[in-house]
């Protein structure tokens, strides 16, 4: 519709353009024709050397006709052809508008109205002769100016009308045509069910824009179908490990309570206890991934010493455990960042090398360039490196059986991969002579914050 008006528009605009272009060229060019012949008639007259008391005939020019007159309007002294046997036609008149200050004045009458209905523009000049001062009339003999300019309005109100359906159905059938593969692809897109997002919409190949879109909206069906494919196995993971300690839990609470009096309750209470704090810190896990998935999380950003909470955690598993800590490669590392997100992140490190060391944990911090650098290192049996990127997804663990004491819920490195890549950094296992080695990485100044996330800034 949008274009139909335009080209409507455009048109309206031109018929009025070229009518008023074609009247404007008809009286120009009839008004040079009408002053030719009168100024041939004025020299025709001058070089007459008697006086004609006749009514001298004059020649046809075109479509010109001419009437002289006495200078009183009641003889004529000569005229043309086509109106030869014509009585006077016109008086002249004066009017201040017209460049020689006369303009004429049709003499309407029974005798002259069938001569009248085939002449227009009329022009009038005096002139002398020795017949005496007389005035000559020049007339359009025929199809007039307006006859002419009603037949193209005519012919352009029956032509444009039919243009613009014309053109309305071409414009239609064409963008029917150009947009038949959008359609094509909301039909498909619209048939593909939630439950199966494995089909894609037809590659119309090309680099256009329907190519694009169809490339855009596989790429979306490929993101919806790994969004849910991990969900399922993320509900699956998580229903397997909120499943293990509720079984522990209840086939420990089953068996004390058919036999109370043989129970052994210190066992009962350590179990209960153990399997708890799992739950407790499963659900915590599980929580602080549904928050920080939905990128709504305020990060408060502070001055935060990565060296002092690395020592703070080598003085906790010293109390928790026997392994030896080195801190002597811990140097002052200072980051601007969320205090909270930073200590979890090195405590789920630090408790996941601590689970695989055998005898020792190596800590290190310092900078490079607009990083700050932390490597947590233990003496364990080590891990293939070329395969560690796995270890940052929730639920993986080195274990495939999911053995409770060998491993925790295994979402802990998950979450410092999270936590890093919001600090502008990333987190990786490195090649190790002996045990096994991982570096994080976060940005000094804390990176630019995520879409939905809100940086809240504190004084030191």
């Amino acid at each position: 519709m949008i274009f139909v008006a335009a080209i409507a528009l455009i048109l309206g605009v031109t018929s009025l353009a070229l009518v008023h272009l074609v009247r404007n060229s008809l009286a120009t060019n009839a008004n040079t024709q009408i002053q030719g012949e009168m100024l041939r008639t004025q020299e025709r007259f001058a070089n007459y050397k008697t006086v004609q008391h006749h009514r001298v005939l004059l020649p046809m020019h075109g479509n010109v006709v001419i009437q002289v007159t006495n200078i009183t309007g009641t003889q004529v002294w000569a005229a043309s052809t086509a109106i030869a046997n014509a009585p006077v036609l016109a008086h002249e008149t004066f009017d201040n508008a017209s460049i020689d200050g006369l303009t004429v004045n049709l003499v309407r009458t029974h005798a002259t109205a069938a001569t009248l209905s085939a002449i227009s523009s009329g022009q009038v000049e005096t002139f002398s002769s020795k017949r005496g001062s007389g005035l000559i009339f020049g007339f359009v003999y025929g199809e007039g100016i307006d006859h002419s300019v009603g037949v193209l309005i005519t012919s352009l109100g029956i032509s444009f009308p039919l243009l613009l359906l014309l053109t309305a159905a071409l414009i239609w059938v064409g963008m029917g045509l150009a947009l038949a593969p959008v359609e094509s692809i909301r039909r498909r897109v619209d048939t593909i069910a939630a439950t199966d997002l494995s089909q894609r919409v037809p590659a119309t190949g090309g680099n256009d824009e329907i190519a694009r879109m169809a490339r855009t909206v596989n790429a979306m069906l490929e993101r919806l179908e790994a969004s849910s494919v991990f969900g399922q196995e993320f509900v699956s993971n998580a229903s397997h490990e909120l499943r293990s300690p509720l079984t522990t839990l209840l086939a420990t609470t089953e068996r004390a309570a058919k036999d109370p009096q043989r129970a052994n309750w210190t066992e009962v209470s350590e179990v209960v206890m153990r399997e708890g704090r799992r739950l407790e810190t499963l659900i915590d896990d599980l929580a602080w991934l549904a928050r920080h998935d939905e990128h709504r999380a305020e990060i408060h950003r502070v001055d935060v010493d990565l060296d002092d909470v690395l020592f703070d955690e080598g003085h906790r598993v010293r109390l928790l455990s026997e392994l030896r800590v080195d801190t002597t490669q811990v140097h002052p590392t200072r980051v601007t960042a969320d205090q909270a997100m930073m200590k979890r992140m090195i405590r789920n490190v630090v408790d996941n090398a601590s689970r695989y060391a055998t005898h020792e944990l190596r800590f290190d911090s310092h900078y490079d360039g607009d990083d700050a650098v932390i490597t947590v290192a233990d003496d364990g049996e080590g891990i293939d490196v070329s395969q560690s990127e796995r270890f940052f997804e929730r639920f993986a663990r080195s274990d495939p059986a999911r053995a409770r004491d060998s491993g925790g819920t295994g979402l802990g490195l998950a979450i410092v991969a999270e936590i890093v890549q919001r600090h502008g950094g990333h987190a990786r296992f490195v090649a190790t002579d002996h045990g096994t080695k991982i570096e994080l990485r976060v940005r000094r100044d804390g990176g630019a914050p995520n879409v939905g996330e809100t940086w809240l800034s504190h004084p030191t």
